[in-house]
């Protein structure tokens, strides 16, 4: 089946991720492109044959798409999320859709009047490397989990970044702080955890978050994620159980051409595990086109960003 997708705003992400992941598949057919650089979506190959409209209520009352992939800039998703909503088109949206849990269940609770789908976009849990990891805790050869440690941080120092703006959005948290946050929920099932430490620094000038930690519980196991700008990069993954621990590099964003090495330690012995390249972009774009959302899946959403407001609160108190 072939899926006729539309495109909001003429990002990097698009540009630089997005479109050199799908451009060989077939199946995704683009169809019509809402942004104000005319020039360069004209010289850009991928979309040479889509429809361009710098008109907003053009773009959406086009009826050659039903699903728009949303890619803005992270303060205007939610407000984008209802306005395709409200034309009628199913929507695939960068993280955060929102910026807080009400947000979130005002995009889903419109989608189910409206009979259309939603899907955030993690595209990190449809990688191999992911996957074979939730499998690893499946077969409980890690023992009791004790510790869950994993890390997001990057050398973005760009201030003219909509990520500096907080009227755009900015912020690390929402930025590359949700990875980790998230991890834990898309691990475990019916995961909720307790709060126990929340540290985060904020720019006086730019009245965003910098960097920041928290640590949380669930039953006996302890949760740390660490996130930050301007920071050394680090994208990894430590699990610790009662009998193995494990470890992972690039857990969150990597290459298509890279491949992923999971550790097992058991002692003193080390075995390595290959997961083979994959282009997990695809896999996510072609679940998403092909599955309607599941109350799961959005609960999960929706609990992700309570965590997220429930560590800002936690630290500002």
């Amino acid at each position: 089946m072939k899926h006729k997708i539309a495109f909001w705003s003429y990002s990097r992400h698009l540009v630089n991720r997005i479109i050199p992941s799908i451009k060989n598949n077939k199946k995704i057919i683009p169809v019509a492109i809402f942004s104000q650089k005319m020039d360069l979506i004209k010289n850009n190959e991928y979309l040479k044959k889509t429809k361009i409209f710098n008109n907003k209520k053009n773009f959406l009352s086009d009826d050659s798409y039903e699903t728009v992939y949303i890619s803005s800039v992270t303060g205007s998703h939610y407000k984008n999320c209802i306005d395709a909503l409200n034309h009628n088109k199913n929507i695939i949206c960068e993280k955060p859709m929102g910026l807080n849990p009400r947000q979130i269940k005002n995009i889903y609770k419109l989608a189910g009047i409206k009979k259309l789908y939603v899907h955030e976009v993690f595209q990190y849990i449809f990688h191999p490397l992911f996957l074979k990891i939730k499998n690893i805790l499946k077969s409980n050869i890690l023992g009791n989990i004790t510790n869950i440690e994993s890390k997001f941080t990057v050398p973005i120092n760009d201030k003219k970044s909509f990520r500096f703006n907080k009227s755009n959005g900015g912020g690390a948290l929402y930025d590359v702080g949700i990875y980790p946050l998230s991890l834990n929920i898309f691990l475990f099932d019916n995961l909720n955890p307790k709060i126990i430490e929340s540290n985060i620094i904020f720019s006086k000038k730019y009245k965003i978050d910098l960097m920041g930690s928290i640590t949380t519980m669930h039953k006996k196991a302890i949760f740390k994620q660490n996130w930050g700008f301007n920071l050394a990069y680090q994208n990894c993954l430590k699990i610790t159980g009662s009998k193995r621990e494990i470890e992972a590099n690039f857990i969150f964003s990597k290459k298509n051409i890279d491949n992923g090495v999971i550790k097992v330690k058991n002692k003193n012995k080390i075995k390595k595990i290959l997961v083979k390249n994959a282009n997990q972009i695809n896999s996510a774009f072609m679940f998403y086109l092909n599955k309607k959302n599941t109350l799961k899946d959005n609960k999960k959403n929706i609990k992700i960003s309570e965590l997220i407001n429930k560590a800002l609160a936690s630290a500002k108190n």
